[in-house]
């Protein structure tokens, strides 16, 4: 995973910044104490997830029972509860906790008594963690033949090289034409993009700033030195009539810089981009050539020449870039697909080879659902058509969807619609509304097919409901991101959705292939999934539309909350702070699939005036393009200078190539200044592969078995707990096997330490 555990009260404070709502409460250190009477104490070590269904979760946990001074009992406790998800700020809160069973193997006949104790000490508001650590638990024990897959399309896209800087115009099809008003151009209704052609039949686009000229809409495109008075005031006549997209240049582009190459095309098309001419470096230990200087996975194989290209999470393969291509299932690759170094610059490639861990964590990760809490009274919802409502039924169903409106509008019967905007249901019983918050979805609604180009919104759920708030989540099918049945996660179902055109009204659909669509999984970003716009149009459609284009760019929207764009007096995230506490922000979150550059810095702080709790936390995550070294820190501290209680924490991870030298640590402490108490948790490895020299410390590693007993790593070798103390195990015990996957997905920051994040 991203780092490994500790403390991690620094998302507190970014909860605030990235998704402009109040924080959670810190997230707890373990293992924690939850009940000290006397002689009595209870201590229940980091859970262990094994179910996980929409805002329900399941599993263990292990526990310490026992007198407050002397060796404790160790069991196992069984858990189930709801779970509320903040993906930016990487918090989950655990709510509702019931203990189903406690199982003490080395103090029979006390699993009752325990049970009750153990429930009776159940914090009441819940407990706040790490959305990493359940994240990192639950991966182990699942197996991605369990999640439900997508039967997704898998076209072959137009699929264009570049050694130079270029611009992709996409038509949503053959152009549809309407005269723009007061000029003597016609504009294309159905491009994203200005493009407008005369009387003459000659072509113009605006794009990077520039006016350009084709006398054929697929041809060569020059540009325009001195472009024709009334192009001004068609492309003031268009902004007025309808939004466009400007085709901004590349981020970094130099003042002066030559106008880049346009491209258009009425089909499909993914332009790949080069840094010059083509550069094959080998992949260590395979029969790889990587194309370094591209901005997207492309790769040769040397046993059969033939060249590799990864678009939107699906790989296509031709005898050379011009073509023709052909697509690839991910399980046909050649398998030196799946012995890619992590650490190579090309690893994020991994992610679409199915069963390399980085596919099976990312197919994990599209299941966690980002939730929040809906105030019925809350949210508003107006939706805007073109002329009068108009639906078109969905195949396969009995439901309709409106097709000239920018947000997807569900008519259930003549008297029942439902509408999703930023995450949100609403339902009315015209049309027209009034739109109020839903409290339930009908089944119905879920059965809408990929084939659909409202698809995406049923990946919404409604997940509970009190009499002033609805809990409400998406998962990333909601963004696009889909499982295809080969295990890995793609973009888009592939479907090329017919657009919907009203006069110059122009209303799209989720398309495929066009926007640099890239994943990546890093021990910094976790998994990532972010478009390179930078080449392309922006993102136009359900989620991504905000009534103008929304540029989308190098955003890592795996981490990108939609509810942030309600407000907290509406909608927040589980339960927070507000009143009496104060807290502040700062943030910068990107993500690059291109060129796979992550950059995160972020710090907060807040204070508690009723209490005097205050805090403060901070993170980074830095790389260096010259020697290849990466870092990845965070750190946070809270305190309560009227009880004397405080915690704080540090974690780092680091990489460099240069050296070999990789490593990653974690210290968390915590303590009361009045009492003198104090409890130090440190962990960490540091290792050279160059050198075959390697250390590794841990003082708090307790496992919860699947067979009931407590198994802890001790010196290089496992124990388990038994009513005499602590005895060696053998290695061929059958647990040890999850048990080892458990901590090598909890140290995946150590083992991945600063990978360096590139495509």
């Amino acid at each position: 995973m991203r780092a490994v555990p500790g403390l991690l009260l620094l998302l507190l404070a970014t909860a605030a910044a990235m998704a402009a709502t109040p924080p959670l409460t810190p997230p707890v250190a373990w293992p924690r104490t939850l009940a000290e009477t006397g002689s009595q104490r209870i201590v229940i070590y980091q859970p262990q997830v094994e179910t996980w269904q929409g805002d329900r979760l399941g599993g263990r946990a292990a526990i310490a029972v026992g007198p407050t001074q002397g060796a404790p009992s160790f069991g196992v406790a069984v858990f189930s509860a709801r779970v509320l998800v903040d993906k930016p700020a990487g918090i989950a809160q655990l709510q509702d906790l019931t203990i189903e069973h406690v199982d003490l193997p080395t103090a029979p006949g006390q699993d009752a008594q325990v049970k009750t104790l153990l429930q009776s000490r159940m914090p009441k508001a819940g407990i706040t963690t790490s959305l990493d650590q359940l994240t990192a638990s639950f991966t182990v024990g699942q197996q991605v033949s369990s999640v439900a897959s997508v039967p997704v399309q898998n076209p072959v896209p137009r699929i264009v090289f570049a050694v130079a800087p270029a611009s992709l115009l996409l038509i949503d099809g053959a152009p549809v034409l309407h005269p723009l008003p007061g000029t003597a151009f016609q504009r294309t209704a159905n491009a994203r993009a200005l493009l407008l052609k005369d009387a003459g039949g000659s072509w113009y686009a605006l794009a990077a700033g520039h006016w350009y000229l084709s006398r054929s809409l697929e041809g060569d495109w020059a540009v325009l030195e001195t472009p024709p008075a009334g192009l001004k005031s068609a492309q003031e006549a268009a902004a007025r009539e309808q939004a466009f997209d400007p085709l901004p240049p590349p981020p970094n582009t130099p003042s002066g810089a030559p106008a880049p190459r346009l491209i258009a095309s009425t089909m499909p098309a993914e332009l790949v981009q080069t840094r010059g001419e083509p550069a094959l470096s080998p992949v260590a230990a395979t029969q790889l050539l990587e194309m370094r200087n591209a901005d997207h996975a492309a790769f040769v194989d040397m046993q059969d020449n033939r060249s590799y290209v990864l678009v939107s999470g699906r790989w296509f393969a031709a005898a050379d870039r011009a073509g023709p291509w052909t697509y690839v299932p991910s399980a046909s690759l050649p398998a030196d697909f799946a012995k890619i170094p992590p650490a190579d610059p090309m690893a994020n490639a991994l992610v679409s080879v199915p069963g390399t861990p980085q596919a099976k964590e990312a197919v994990i990760a599209s299941t966690i659902p980002q939730t929040a809490t809906v105030q019925r009274n809350g949210p508003a919802l107006q939706v805007t058509y073109a002329g009068a409502p108009a639906f078109a039924p969905i195949t396969g169903t009995a439901v309709h969807y409106a097709t000239n409106t920018a947000t997807p509008v569900i008519s259930v019967s003549a008297s029942a619609f439902y509408a999703l905007s930023n995450g949100v249901w609403f339902t009315a019983t015209t049309a027209q509304g009034p739109w109020r918050v839903a409290t339930a979805v009908p089944a119905t609604i879920y059965s809408i097919p990929p084939s659909s180009p409202v698809y995406y919104v049923t990946y919404v759920h409604i997940y509970r409901v009190t009499p002033s708030t609805v809990v409400i989540g998406y998962t990333p099918g909601y963004l696009g991101v889909y499982v295809a049945p080969d295990g890995t996660v793609v973009y888009g179902t592939g479907y090329a959705y017919a657009p919907v055109i009203v006069g110059p009204a122009y209303y799209a659909y989720p398309a495929t292939y066009g926007y640099g669509a890239a994943f990546a999984w890093g021990a910094a970003t976790g998994f990532a999934f972010g478009y390179a716009a930078g080449y392309c149009a922006s993102p136009y459609w359900g989620p991504y539309w905000h009534g103008s284009y929304v540029n989308y760019q190098y955003a890592n929207v795996n981490h990108y909350n939609v509810y942030g764009t309600w407000g907290s007096a509406s909608v927040t995230h589980a339960s927070g702070w507000y009143g009496a506490t104060a807290y502040s922000g700062t943030s910068v979150n990107a993500f690059n699939p291109y060129t796979g550059r992550s950059t995160t810095q972020q710090y907060g702080s807040f204070h508690n005036t009723a209490t005097g709790t205050e805090g403060a936390g901070r993170r980074g995550t830095s790389y260096n393009s010259v020697t290849g070294a990466t870092t990845a820190s965070r750190a946070g501290v809270v305190g309560n200078p009227n009880t004397g209680n405080y915690a704080a924490g540090r974690q780092a991870a680091g990489y460099n190539p240069s050296t070999g030298t990789r490593g990653a640590h974690s210290t968390t402490v915590t303590g009361n200044t009045q009492t003198g108490q104090r409890t130090v948790n440190s962990r960490g490895v540091v290792a050279n592969p160059n050198t075959n020299s390697a250390a590794a410390w841990h003082n708090g590693n307790v496992y919860a078995g699947h067979d009931g007993n407590v198994y802890r790593r001790q010196d290089g070798s496992w124990q388990k707990a038994t009513t005499g103390g602590w005895a060696p195990v053998s290695q061929s015990n059958s647990q040890l096997g999850a048990l080892n996957g458990q901590r090598q997905a909890r140290s995946w920051g150590a083992q991945r330490a600063g990978g360096r994040f590139r495509r």
